[in-house]
């Protein structure tokens, strides 16, 4: 469970201070489809990046099963991001000269494990996203949603607990971002949590939990307001 508690984050922007959050408290809870959404500026990609260790708060505490993220060194932040928590972003941010299968084994190969299991894990990563045949094109020769698939299964190649998304069906068509969805919602049934930011009413409407902000605060009327049928 990461859980934010009263978190401000602010940025400093030559002489101009922006309040990205004003004291924020929420839960991400495990195993459950958690959507965050509001107007743009409103502090949803904040929010994400700070659970994801990508930034720090301002003031306020961010725990992950009462560990407390803002005390992290550099280096403890890089190995949560590397073992916990996976990304998909709306852009894919694929490395276009590398085929689909070497994205996906790229986070495998930094981290310097063996050819034979990187190879390994990365198919089946690709296997969950019903990619493989599509392993060996690169990203200019795939279609936008499968772009997205890639990026998905470059995500779970480290077995993360935590898939944070932001904006995963921005640049893609209905069918193809309710297919994208369609995979996050199987990753939760199989045990993973997912968090979702989206402008998409109707993602909104069938995440398990629903988290909305304006003006870098938790709406409190609107909160946890998901459709919570699924388990």
């Amino acid at each position: 469970m990461i859980a934010f508690r009263e978190v401000h984050k602010t940025y400093k922007m030559g002489e101009t201070r922006v309040e990205a959050l004003r004291g924020v408290s929420a839960t991400i809870a495990p195993r459950r489809m958690v959507a965050i959404m509001g107007p743009s500026g409103s502090g949803k990609s904040t929010m994400l990046h700070l659970a994801g260790c990508l930034d720090t708060p301002t003031a306020g505490q961010i725990t992950y099963n009462d560990r407390d993220l803002g005390s992290l060194s550099s280096r403890e932040r890089a190995g949560f991001r590397a073992v916990t928590v996976g990304f998909v972003f709306q852009k894919f941010n694929l490395v276009p000269n590398l085929t689909a299968l070497r994205n996906v084994e790229l986070p495998l190969l930094l981290r310097g494990e063996s050819a034979s299991l990187v190879r390994k894990k990365a198919l089946d990563a690709l296997a969950q996203v019903e990619l493989t045949d599509r392993g060996h094109h690169r990203p200019t020769k795939l279609s936008g949603g499968e772009q997205q698939r890639v990026a998905i299964a470059r995500s779970l190649v480290n077995d993360p607990e935590f898939i944070l998304a932001d904006e995963p069906t921005g640049n893609l068509d209905t069918d193809t971002g309710q297919r994208i969805m369609g995979i996050l919602h199987q990753l939760v049934e199989a045990g993973k949590s997912v968090v979702v930011v989206t402008h998409n009413p109707e993602i909104a409407e069938d995440a398990d939990e629903l988290i909305v902000l304006r003006d870098g605060q938790v709406v409190p009327e609107m909160a946890a307001r998901g459709n919570g049928g699924r388990t």
